[in-house]
Order: C-alpha cells, then structure tokens, then sequence
C-alpha cells in the first residue's frame, strides 16, 4: 500500500460534500488513478471514493496483489472473471460488487463519470472502453445518482504535489524516448524504425526510479519538406520514408510512466541545420518565452497567452507559418479537456495548471514546402507573474550531434 494523497482526498471531499453526495464512483483510467493513486492496468477495475474518504478498488482477480502495493485503497474487492472456465461475466461481477458498496455503505446519492472527452491522437487500449452497460444499471442500483464529469474534469485540471512529482517521472521517461530520436536519425533510416528506437527506449525507463509501467503512444515522425510542413496537423504517423541528409526531421509523442502523461515534441535536421532552418527554430524558442512571460496566475486566460505566442513569431517575419493554437491541459491524460491556451479560449490559467506549450511554424518558399518546426514543451505553472516551471527541461535544438540532457 502507498501512502494516500491526502491533498487530492481532501479535493475530493470538499466536492462530495458541496454536491451533498455520499461517494463518487470511477470507471475511467485516470479517475481510478486520480483516486486510487494506480493505474489500472486492466479493463472492469473501478474505483469509489466516500465523503470521508473511504476508498474501495473492484477489480479482476489477478489485479488483486498490484493493487494492494499500488494503491492507496482501503478495501479491495475482487472478482473471478477469467479464473478457468467458471462462466463469471465481468459485467455482472462489477454490477454486484457494486451493490454490495452500497449496501455495506450506506450509499445513497452518487456521481460517476458519465462522460469521457479526449482529442488525443491516439489513445490507450483501456480508453476506448466505455462501460455504457455499467453505467446504464446505475440509476436501478443507488436512488439518486449524478453525472460528475464536469467537477471531475475541474479537479484533474489543478494538480496535486504529489501528481506533479508522478508527472515529472514521465518527463524523465520522455527525455530517453528524445535521447533515441536524436541518437539514431541518419540518412537511410526509415521513420518507421526511428519511431521504434524511440519506443524502445522508452519501454527500457521501467524499472528506473520506481517506475512500474510505461506506455509510448505510437511515436510520429514525420521528415522532409513536405511531411513536415503539413506536420500542424493532429496525426502524423510514421512512415517507410528513409531520412535524407538536410532532411527536417519531426518528433510528436506521448509518453506516460504509471499512468501520468507527457507530450513532447522535438526537431532535428540531418547533418545539422542551415540558417534558416535556424532563424525558424529560435522564432519559435521566442513564441514559448513570450507565453510564460506574459502570464499573471490567476488572470490571464488561454487566448492571451496563445496571442503573446503568436505575436511573436509574427515580429520575427514569420506570420504567414502559423496554423495552430498554443497548447492544452495534460497529466492524467496525453490531452486534457482544459485549460486550452488559444484562440477565443477564456479559461483563466491558475497555479498548479500543468500544460504544453507548442508553438509551431509550417513554411513553403514561394510554392515549395520548406520545413515544419514545432517545440512542445510542458510547463507547470506557478504563482507569480511569469513563473512557470519547464517539465520537459532537456535538449530542444535542431543538431543531433549536439545532444546533451540539458536544455539548449
């Protein structure tokens, strides 16, 4: 057993108390994680947490013993699904195990997350689950039961300590997935195999620092002037191009390290940048410090600090390149539903927001595509004007031979 996040139980109380319900039940991967402090790491795992914060895990039973050293759960409740050839149906386990919380609880009025909303580029194989079947049998199960979705997605938004910590491990796990792109893009090297050394160094990240678990969402390389001018776009999978020499050459991916995300992109030219390939790189470097300068907690909101963005690279010559918005929430998930930081975004970005900022330029000369460049970093923002601190604080230039584990 781990010890309990009591700042995000504490969150959580407050809320089931203003909502004067007795207990939020969770389906979802990161709502389990968020309560439970583990990910599931299977389908038909549930969470429910009580207004005085009692936290019970229903789960599969092979999923028992991780559990109980991952979590922080008070009970566990396990069921036989698979366990030989018994006929036990994971619906109806879930089902019973569920009325017997409620009978043994007390349990009368309930929130659950009725709702998912991603935009990811692509999503884990649990996500797609959706457990409508489950959800439907609520109403004839609690006497009174409410969609949470909304107070749910409000208290992922603002991260608890200890979530930060868990966040910073991703970027750690990030920065190995980095360390492969700019160690193995050479001429002749297809996408496809440079997308795989990427993955493979982050599934080597298990096992340090404590990390159990480990997920690369298929890493997308895109190269050459023209894969990498469309490269604004949101999927932008690996391909059998072979890397080129003067090639631009592109990194979006996702990684999380026990459930918690980070989303990072970077850039390289093969045998090193030109001059404008340079010029384009810096503007965007300037794009990022412009958005965190211009921030002030707890006022300025998404469309300002996405504008500064922008105004930027504007004053560097480069207006014409940009195609998209500045950056969005992440942590439990490769993209979060908030904060939003673009245009006609008015949600206010507060202390304890953790969020990509990726400002990108997508450039043709004349009719010819030229290069795409976009730097995606991660930032926590922080309690003074200007203050946010870099997650994703490792190489960021255009160089492979220059790599170092620090920023440049």
């Amino acid at each position: 057993m781990i010890p309990k996040d009591q700042e995000r139980l504490d969150q959580i109380q407050g809320r089931l108390k203003e909502n004067d319900w007795d207990a939020l039940l969770l389906f979802h991967t990161e709502h389990v994680l968020m309560t439970s402090g583990m990910f599931p790491g299977s389908t038909h795992v549930a969470a429910l947490v009580t207004a005085d914060k009692k936290v019970v895990v229903i789960t599969p039973w092979w999923r028992e013993r991780f559990v109980q050293e991952e979590s922080w759960a008070d009970e566990i409740l396990g069921f036989d699904w698979c366990r030989g050839f018994n006929g036990v149906e994971p619906i109806s386990a879930l089902s019973g195990l569920i009325r017997k919380c409620k009978s043994d609880l007390r349990l009368g009025r309930i929130g659950y997350d009725a709702e998912m909303h991603h935009y990811s580029p692509t999503k884990i194989p649990s996500e797609f689950f959706t457990y409508q079947e489950i959800k439907q049998q609520l109403p004839d199960i609690f006497p009174s039961v409410h969609n949470a979705t909304e107070i749910l997605n409000q208290l992922k938004a603002i991260k608890s300590r200890r979530e930060v910590e868990k966040i910073r491990l991703a970027h750690q796990v990030a920065q190995a997935g980095a360390r492969a792109f700019y160690e193995h893009a050479a001429p002749g090297m297809k996408e496809t195999d440079l997308a795989a050394e990427v993955n493979y160094a982050v599934l080597k990240m298990v096992g340090q620092k404590g990390i159990r678990y480990t997920y690369c969402d298929p890493p997308q390389i895109t190269s050459g002037p023209e894969r990498t001018a469309i490269a604004d776009t949101m999927s932008n999978h690996a391909t059998e191009r072979r890397l080129c020499q003067g090639d631009p050459v592109m990194l979006e991916f996702g990684v999380h390290a026990d459930g918690y995300w980070a989303d990072i992109t970077r850039n390289l030219v093969v045998g090193g940048p030109t001059e404008d390939h340079r010029k384009i790189h810096e503007a965007v470097l300037k794009a990022q410090r412009a958005a965190i300068s211009a921030y002030v907690p707890n006022r300025s909101v998404g469309e300002e600090l996405c504008q500064a963005a922008w105004d930027a690279m504007r004053r560097e010559g480069f207006g014409k390149g940009i195609t998209h918005f500045l950056g969005h929430g992440l942590g439990f998930a490769y993209h979060e539903d908030r904060p939003i930081l673009g245009p006609d975004e008015k949600s206010v970005i507060r202390p304890g927001h953790v969020t990509s900022i990726e400002p990108g330029l997508y450039l043709r000369k004349g009719s010819v595509p030229f290069a795409g460049v976009r730097v995606e970093d991660n930032v926590l923002w922080g309690t003074e004007k200007g203050q946010a601190e870099i997650l994703s604080e490792f190489y960021r230039g255009l160089d492979p031979g220059e790599w170092t584990d620090s920023a440049t």
